[in-house]
């Protein structure tokens, strides 16, 4: 008993966690006489049965009433193909009857066996929320009536004529439930059975584990006058339902009848329905699992929401959605297990695509930032006079690109221009009588970038020229010069000769100059009023090495001779005009003695090089190495004099930067 009591506890404990469905009378999804237009997708071979009773008078020889049953078991169902576009379902089913009439002081039971049948149902439930399909079921082995001896549940709810074996049927169904769980389900069918038109419909309400329903059929002959004919079968069936079509199902309804023949024997008699099934693991399909993913598409900069196109380009069953032109939102609420790639896109902005880990009956959350295609900016500034510090008006210009020229206002001399596009810009400030200024800004996205122009009257400003070229070989080059406290005016030099020019006031300066391929160089300038001012710059790079012309020795010593002194302040003056550079100080020899002297000899020279920039002209010890190389790098003959004397040299080699 306890084990009998335990088994129910557990089975009740565990249908309500099922997914409601079940098979109808003679196996495949449906009612009880209403069919489904869809297959079970994940149920394997489903063995079921129904039982129908009632209680019902007779007219055989000394009967007066009785009861009347018919089991219709075994009943077969499976579904072979249910895919999105199309599912296929078999059954078949065979049936017995039971009769107990009660006679004058005795009970006779009657049985015999009926109908066996074979069937099978297409589905199509491609179109959303309407599914169509047709179901058709023959007769192999139809009963045999002795009227005079017996009576039935319902002649016409099974094919009982030798001549009228083929059933078929036209599906529908209203499958609500695609656009809410809480909504319920609409069947109906029309179709042919012995001979008679039959009629169904039903609404059902489906849950988690559980479901009631209620369905009606009517059957009429060719005489009929229409559904509701009073001279044909009419049954209203209410019922309810537990299990799942992956479980145990459990079925029980009953059915009230109306408008049979005035003469028949079954006129007006309900019935008792149960039904049972049992889906078998054989053949049985792993359910779909499916998550959810929620997703927000902002634009990166700004925050705001944008309507963008979500796709699922590795899952081409997944439709494309938007997200919401309001708030960005998007749901995607049937998304299949694993790993889901999701990519967003808009007009205007780079499209991002974002691989997620997608887990059954759980939500992902994500924001998608999506960056504009061209991002922007602010440029902002003002403009002064140089001498007075009022502001002034200027016309502020952006030469290169396709800004158009902006006014600085006279009263506050400032100015401003919106949405400019990210990316480095050369502005300039112009105003009659003062001297131009030029600034390059580097504008970024969603921040502002700003310039102050101090513009200097032309009446007073000083004319500061010079050239600049590779230190080595003289040559002119093609660059900038920065005044930093002239809001960073930048003076471009010609290519051609190297010279540059700047209108500065009177006063202190920091200048920056700077080419390509050649370390940065900074030097501090005074400019006097009334006194133009030349300022020539000799740029160096890494490797680049220099001879340090006019360095002298006594012969065969490294003892440096006091003419020295103004090549050696030249080198000083490369260093400190370069802070960041560090250079090896190379001694050379001519081929005159032996290597090992010769080598000996550079090394000492080197060396006191090193030792004179430190101790007499304040060169950090750091920057600077010393190495002999003797003999072995000539640049000129050994053989003649000239030749031994330029081999004889210091050489400055820049090797990096601190």
């Amino acid at each position: 008993m306890r084990v009998r009591t335990s088994a129910l506890a557990l089975l009740l404990a565990v249908l309500p966690a099922l997914v409601f469905a079940y098979p109808g009378f003679g196996g495949g999804r449906g009612l009880f006489r209403v069919q489904n237009a869809l297959v079970e997708k994940e149920a394997g071979l489903t063995v079921s049965f129904h039982g129908l009773a009632r209680n019902a008078p007779f007219d055989a020889v000394d009967a007066t009433s009785g009861w009347v049953a018919d089991l219709i078991a075994p009943e077969l169902s499976y579904a072979p193909i249910a895919t999105k576009y199309v599912g296929l379902e078999l059954f078949g089913s065979w049936g017995g009857m039971f009769q107990t009439p009660k006679t004058k002081g005795s009970k006779e039971l009657g049985a015999m066996a009926h109908d066996l049948k074979a069937g099978g149902k297409l589905s199509i439930p491609v179109l959303p929320v309407l599914k169509l399909g047709g179901s058709a079921s023959y007769n192999i082995i139809p009963r045999e009536w002795d009227d005079s001896t017996w009576s039935y549940i319902d002649e016409y709810a099974i094919p009982w004529s030798v001549d009228d074996r083929l059933v078929w049927n036209g599906l529908a169904t209203i499958y609500l439930q695609d656009l809410a769980p809480s909504l319920p389900n609409l069947l109906v069918n029309y179709g042919k059975v012995a001979g008679w038109t039959q009629y169904g419909a039903a609404v059902e309400l489906q849950g988690k584990g559980f479901g009631i329903f209620c369905e009606g059929t009517s059957l009429q002959d060719s005489s009929s006058s229409g559904i509701m004919d009073t001279m044909g079968r009419l049954r209203v069936t209410p019922g309810v339902a537990i299990g799942s079509a992956t479980g145990v199902m459990l079925k029980l309804g009953y059915s009230f009848a109306f408008g049979h023949e005035p003469n028949s024997r079954l006129k007006d008699k309900n019935e008792i329905i149960l039904g049972f099934g049992l889906a078998t693991p054989f053949g049985a399909r792993k359910p779909a699992q499916y998550g959810q993913i929620v997703g927000v598409v902002t634009d990166a900069g700004t925050g705001a929401p944008i309507a963008a196109t979500v796709a699922f380009p590795e899952n081409p069953k997944m439709a494309t959605m938007t997200a919401d032109a309001v708030t960005g939102i998007f749901n995607a609420k049937k998304v299949p297990v694993g790993a889901v790639t999701v990519e967003v896109s808009a007009d205007g902005y780079n499209k991002q695509a974002v691989p997620m880990a997608v887990e059954a009956n759980k939500v992902v959350n994500y924001e998608f930032k999506l960056r504009p295609l061209k991002t922007y900016g602010t440029i902002a500034g003002t403009v002064v006079d140089a001498v007075t510090g009022m502001p002034m008006a200027a016309s502020i210009a952006f030469p290169g690109s396709q800004l158009q020229p902006v006014t600085a206002d006279a009263a506050a001399g400032a100015f401003k221009v919106d949405r400019v596009e990210t990316g480095v810009y050369t502005v300039t400030a112009n105003a009659d009588q003062y001297i131009p200024a030029t600034v390059t800004l580097s504008v970024e996205e969603n921040k502002l970038a700003t310039a102050t122009f101090k513009l200097t009257p032309a009446a007073t400003a000083v004319t500061v020229t010079g050239k600049v070229a590779d230190k080595k070989t003289g040559d002119p080059l093609a660059a900038t010069v920065t005044v930093l406290e002239a809001g960073n005016a930048v003076f471009n030099t010609d290519p051609a000769t190297g010279l540059y020019k700047a209108q500065l006031m009177p006063g202190a300066y920091s200048m920056v100059v700077e080419a390509k391929d050649y370390l940065k160089q900074t030097a501090a300038l005074v400019v006097e009023k009334g006194k133009p001012l030349v300022r020539d710059f000799g740029l160096v790079k890494e490797g680049m090495a220099l001879t340090l012309k006019g360095i002298y020795f006594n012969t065969g010593k490294s003892t440096i001779k006091p003419e020295s002194r103004p090549a050696l302040e030249d080198a000083a003056k490369v260093l400190k005009e370069n802070p960041t550079i560090k250079v090896e100080i190379q001694g050379h020899t001519d081929s005159q003695g032996s290597d090992e002297s010769n080598l000996t000899l550079s090394d000492k020279r080197a060396w006191a090089v090193v030792n004179y920039l430190v101790k007499n002209l304040g060169i950090d010890i750091n920057r600077l190495t010393a190495k002999g190389y003797g003999e072995s790098r000539p640049i000129a003959d050994n053989e003649t004099a000239e030749g031994r004397s330029l081999n004889r040299r210091v050489e400055f080699v820049i090797t990096g930067q601190q």
